[in-house]
């Protein structure tokens, strides 16, 4: 009996010391998450003889590596139809969690090419990059988001239904005033200045809403009034709206 006791306790003690020494399993990360699909419409009113123009845009999203990518798909609609430029990009949080001003601020780098995939009037004749930052300000019910973007016209011009074809580099900058007047829903005013290095562009004052729907939907709609254009084709206003679902 002394012998068997002996025995048990030994096993005992090896068992407690290997349970010890096995490190537990780390649960297996997906490489890919937060997937999103985001259908965005545009009209753009034009002045004078000009026709309107329809904007639909597809944008699909994925975080992967830390990184999100993305890709831009937009079909355009007036006297002619067809699809314009195709945007590859990617955005990178570089800090978060940052305290400035008393708020939980976040800075983002982000870039891509504009491909030349491009159909009947809304063509573009060459690659363009375009590269950009952002600062995102959160005091909690207000937030404050700046962004600032370069896009370089690498020869020939490309289509954008705010600014018509342009051929020189265009640097963009917006600003968004934010306030959520409840948990879902959130009211901004944004404004845009778009300036072409050869001179001329437009600034865009456009009040907004966002409200999630629910926990993975969102929808948004606005309205833009130009300030100030010196556009080929200058606009009346514009009116957006969308939704986006998150997986």
């Amino acid at each position: 009996m002394k012998t068997l006791l002996s025995t048990l306790a030994a096993s005992a003690v090896a068992t407690s010391a290997l349970a010890q020494d096995a490190a537990p399993v780390a649960p297996a990360q997906n490489l890919f998450s937060d997937f999103t699909l985001t259908e965005n419409i545009g009209v753009y009113a034009k002045k004078g003889s000009a026709d309107s123009v329809a904007a639909l845009n597809t944008l699909l999203g994925v975080k992967a590596m830390g990184i999100d990518w993305r890709v831009n798909a937009p079909v355009y609609v007036s006297d002619t139809s067809g699809y314009g430029s195709i945007e590859l990009g990617a955005g990178w949080d570089a800090f978060k969690g940052l305290k400035f001003l008393g708020a939980d601020t976040t800075i983002n780098l982000d870039g891509g090419l504009w491909l030349p995939t491009g159909s009947a009037d809304y063509f573009a004749t060459n690659v363009n990059p375009h590269i950009g930052a952002g600062a995102l300000l959160d005091w909690g019910t207000w937030s404050f988001e700046q962004t600032f973007d370069w896009r370089f016209i690498t020869g020939g011009s490309m289509y954008d239904p705010l600014l018509d074809r342009f051929s020189s580099d265009l640097a963009t900058l917006n600003s968004s005033v934010g306030y959520d007047l409840m948990e879902s829903l959130k009211v901004a005013v944004d404004l845009g200045q778009y300036y072409f290095t050869d001179g001329g562009g437009t600034i865009m004052l456009s009040p907004n809403v966002k409200w999630a729907v629910a926990s993975s939907v969102d929808v948004n709609a606005g309205i833009g009034f130009p300030l100030w254009q010196q556009l080929a084709v200058e606009n009346n206003l514009v009116v957006n709206a969308g939704v986006s679902f998150k997986f």
